[in-house]
């Protein structure tokens, strides 16, 4: 068992919290509200509206946000009472911000948070935030994003030089200006009294592009946002030269081109690691305690690792989960008492130094638990009496499901997952091996063979079928590729199934929404298709019928019913304590032409009605404890079988999560969590992640790279493998493209808009609108606009001295025959005299010779 001692820290836990300053005896206990201070050592100043969003790196902050649960927070919220006793949920957070240079006033801000929470007298959320690495929530205030700026600096002389990062992005201001402080992946702006220059680096995000380009043009704008009063130029990274000369040359007079070194790109982010539990104890004190430095430290003992549960905290308890790179997180119990309550906070700060963490530390109460926390615990159920009447809706709407319905109110299609009622057009076909089922008809019809009869809905789980399903809806035929695996089904089927499932999607025009679904975890509108009567069978449908197109069930057979609607009803086949066995409180036994339908005792009234339903058939119903001799039987030793579940709670699941993708090298991934989103917050240009948490939706912006359009599901994939919650990799996967979003899609995002990007400007007519005109080519040289194909500039670029010295202190990724392809373009034209598109024209020889010549050979 893991077991730390972590010792607290005096400048944290000293002073006391009762003292409440008297700059929070104004803040309202009952409305909505939000505010920010800045926190010195003589006082806490609250600040007006206009400096929020803008922060020092030599002075703390606190943040105070009051809201209504799931609704948007910040300064523009609107100031309204809660009434918590008529249903409100208010969701209170305090931030405590410091600035890399603040030393002590860190320890200080979040002693006055502390105090303020004291004063507030309710459950409220307390974050300590670290300079950089800001938890999404804080950024969600601010929608044109922050600026940490660097105290003391300098605002009307010099030139000053910024990075923007993220997507709401973080502006932040470096010192000194010079090329240590460029990287190949970053965006940067250098601002100077009569030029803005926008930097792009080779590996830059492009939406981090359009973001600094938005930047550069409010501050070309000046502070009264009239028209522009300084040009921008925008620097290529290893394009430097080909700059216009006066703009070359302030550049150069700024950052010498002669010693020009750009930092590579960011390592790929650390490996994936699953949340951890500790809970804290405070040890026995062995002599009384006189100074502050010989109080007891903290105690943690390690209760286990993801997946977690909320059955795994009790009442009484302190608990901190180390979720890695979302933070760690004290969670306080309803009961808890002492010490321990109070040095919550301590402790997570305590793990985090001891584990090396550099972002976020939170404190919660029970109860009170923000989306973040929550969802690093499976299963968790959302407290919320305003969504608890939209679930119960959504669940027992069993009439009006159609398409016109479900687009009319996306909300209800988004809770019930369900685009329209299943009554549209269907094939299916199973996927087959070549060289396993017949041959012949395999060489004249291809991978697939298409099933007889697909309303039928039966399934095997040694087997892999394509589902393409159209219905009509309010903006024409829409069409959805299903690709189910069985869960025997063997990986070089899985992976068959999934080229074909591609190539009909491509064949299709890459219109339909692709969904990637798994036996056992099908979503809603899959099983509506069906009409609740989808059965998976043990095996292969050759089993029973050599072309595997007919629907031949077996003549024997007991099937274990679960669900109480259409589109939740699951038949599985039960021959063992394995899979399926157990989930459901109805059964359906076949034996030849006869049919039973049994029903345990505890089964509802719906649950019966799937049940008979299932059966499709004359049957004869058998309630438990009245079986007759002829069931028993047909059921011959699988008596034991008969072993009902519980009636299933409500589930109340938790709201969705948008992440925005970050994509890298292949295979290389990140994720940042977009709090409080709209349809705002999607951007052609992006790919990102609806956490549905029964199911993910990857979205494809229409200008996003064509490697995403490719790799959707390699990312919905990794951003499992990602998250610390353990999540399972069987979730269903469902891709929507821009333009072609259903509803059960939609109705996650408030007043979606069909036309939202119906004016959209493209990177490259921003670049042209900023510099004033049309940028497609500058003497011989192509300028890269963010979706470049040009094969040199894919290469990672090195210096000219590197790349001439000795193989053994090359780069690995460098191809000693082609070093010329990992020089920058202006390295290259100093080095050849030419540029690389007029040095790929010659002839082998001599592009030998010259290689030779300059000692790149």
């Amino acid at each position: 068992m893991h077991i730390l001692e972590i010792g607290a820290d005096q400048e944290e836990d000293g002073g006391s919290t009762r003292v409440v300053d008297a700059a929070f005896r104004t803040v309202p206990r009952d409305h909505t509200t939000f505010l920010v201070w800045k926190v010195t050592e003589a006082s806490t100043e609250l600040l007006p509206r206009t400096h929020y969003g803008t922060f020092y790196d030599a002075e703390a902050y606190l943040v105070y946000s009051a809201s209504l649960l799931c609704h948007p927070a910040g300064p523009d919220v609107i100031r309204r009472e809660i009434k918590e006793s008529n249903g409100d949920y208010a969701e209170r957070h305090i931030h405590a911000w410091a600035g890399e240079r603040c030393g002590n006033l860190a320890a200080l801000a979040l002693r006055r948070g502390t105090q303020l929470a004291t004063y507030l007298g309710m459950p409220v959320v307390i974050h300590r935030e670290a300079s950089t690495k800001e938890t999404p929530r804080l950024l969600s205030y601010f929608r044109d994003g922050i600026r940490i700026l660097r105290s003391g600096s300098n605002l009307n002389g010099a030139a000053r030089l910024y990075r923007v990062r993220g997507r709401r992005p973080l502006l932040v201001q470096l010192e000194p200006v010079s090329w240590s402080q460029l990287a190949a992946d970053g965006v940067f702006v250098l601002d100077t009294s009569s030029l803005l220059v926008l930097w792009l680096g080779r590996a830059a995000n492009l939406v981090e592009k359009i973001f600094g380009a938005k930047i550069a043009y409010r501050m070309a704008r000046g502070a009264d946002k009239s028209t522009s009063v300084r040009r921008i130029a925008i620097a290529h990274d290893g394009y430097e030269q080909t700059l216009p000369s006066n703009d070359r040359a302030l550049l150069d007079s700024l950052l010498e081109l002669r010693a020009r070194s750009v930092r590579p790109a960011s390592p790929p982010p650390d490996p994936p690691r699953t949340a951890r539990l500790y809970k804290a104890t405070q040890p026995h004190r062995v002599t009384p305690v006189t100074v502050p430095s010989q109080r007891p430290a903290a105690r943690l003992e390690e209760v286990k690792r993801a997946p977690l549960f909320r059955e795994d905290l009790t009442d009484d308890g302190v608990y901190i989960v180390d979720s890695g790179s979302r933070g760690v997180w004290a969670w306080i119990g309803p009961q808890a008492t002492g010490p321990g309550k109070r040095g919550a906070l301590a402790a997570a700060r305590g793990l985090a130094r001891a584990k090396r963490h550099t972002g976020a530390v939170c404190v919660t109460t029970a109860g009170r638990e923000p989306l973040e926390f929550a969802s690093l615990f499976q299963n968790w159920r959302w407290c919320d009496a305003r969504r608890d009447i939209r679930v119960r809706a959504a669940r027992s709407a069993t009439t009006k499901l159609d398409a016109v319905n479900l687009a009319t109110n996306a909300w209800l299609a988004a809770e019930a997952q369900l685009p329209d009622d299943g009554s549209g057009s269907l094939r299916v076909w199973r996927v087959r091996r070549c060289g396993v089922d017949e041959d012949a008809e395999k060489e004249a019809d291809g991978a697939l063979a298409e099933v007889e009869r697909p309303q039928a809905a039966a399934f095997y789980d040694r087997d892999c079928y394509i589902v393409l399903y159209t219905y009509h809806s309010p903006n024409g035929d829409q069409t959805m590729i299903y690709y189910w695996m069985g869960g025997s089904a063997p990986n070089d089927l899985r992976n068959l199934g999934a080229k074909e499932a591609k190539d009909l999607y491509i064949k299709l025009g890459r219109l339909p929404v692709q969904a990637w679904v798994y036996q056992g975890k099908e979503p809603a509108h899959f099983l509506q298709i069906f009409k609740g009567r989808m059965i998976t069978y043990v095996g292969s449908a050759t089993d029973y019928d050599p072309s595997g197109r007919r629907v031949i069930p077996p003549s024997r057979v007991l099937i274990l019913v679960s669900g109480q609607y259409a589109r939740e009803a699951r038949g599985t086949e039960v021959r063992g304590a394995g899979r399926g066995a157990g989930r459901g409180a109805c059964c359906v036994l076949r034996d030849g032409a006869r049919v039973w339908v049994w029903c345990a005792a505890s089964a509802t009234g719906d649950e019966r009605e799937v049940a008979k339903n299932m059966a499709a058939v004359e049957h004869t119903l058998v309630m438990q404890g009245k079986e007759k001799s002829d069931f028993w039987a047909a059921l011959g030793d699988r008596r034991h079988l008969l072993v009902p579940s519980a009636v299933k709670e409500i589930e109340r699941p938790l709201p969705p999560r948008l992440f925005y993708v970050s994509i890298g090298a292949p295979g290389q991934y990140s994720f940042e969590e977009i709090v409080s989103f709209s349809q705002y917050d999607l951007m052609p240009e992006m790919v990102g992640i609806v956490d549905g948490h029964c199911a993910l939706f990857v979205w494809l912006g229409a200008h996003c790279c064509p490697r995403a359009k490719d790799d959707a599901r390699s990312i919905a994939l990794a951003y499992l493998a990602h998250d610390p919650a353990a999540r399972d990799m069987e979730t269903p996967i469902i891709t929507v493209n821009q333009g072609r979003e259903p509803p059960h899609f939609t109705g996650f995002f408030p007043h979606w808009k069909q036309s939202m990007w119906k004016g959209h400007k493209t990177f490259s007519a921003i670049v042209s609108a900023l510099e004033g005109k049309a940028i497609v080519q500058r003497g011989n040289i192509s300028i890269p606009n963010g979706n470049s194909t040009n094969r040199f500039d894919q290469y990672e670029k090195y210096p000219l001295g590197l790349l001439r010295g000795p193989k053994e202190h090359q780069p690995p990724d460098v191809d000693p025959l082609m070093k010329e392809l990992y020089l920058t373009h202006d390295d290259f034209v100093a080095t050849f005299g030419m540029p690389y598109s007029e040095f790929r024209t010659l002839p082998g020889w001599k592009q030998k010779d010259l290689k030779k010549a300059v000692g790149l050979f």
